[in-house]
């Protein structure tokens, strides 16, 4: 998965894009396997941190999640957190619960 981690008005540090490309490819590989891009971009709006996570995970699925935090790593960790929740919907959504079984356990 490609991360690309942006800072606007913002220099981000080393330690700052390690956090993020360690923690950010576990969670979105924990719910879909075929993840092609990530963004990742933080602003400061007066004494709070914004992060926007954007996330495309293949055809027609684009998942984003914004939040506002007093420390970057913070905001970082919210916005991942919605993020993986809104993962963790879709799969079960995109789930299929319909497949028929035969009598003998096998799938028709």
């Amino acid at each position: 998965m490609k991360i690309l981690t942006s800072g606007q008005q913002l220099d981000l540090g080393d330690s700052l894009r390690a956090y993020i490309e360690e923690k950010l490819p576990v969670a979105v590989e924990k719910y879909m396997d075929n993840a092609i891009e990530a963004q990742v971009v933080f602003s400061r709006e007066g004494a709070m941190y914004s992060c926007h996570c954007s996330v495309h995970v293949g055809t027609g699925i684009d998942m984003q999640a914004d939040a506002q935090d007093a420390e970057i790593y913070a905001s970082f960790d919210q916005a991942l957190e919605r993020l993986a929740k809104q993962l963790r919907r879709d799969k079960r959504k995109r789930r299929n619960h319909h497949t028929r079984t035969s009598s003998t356990g096998e799938v028709a």
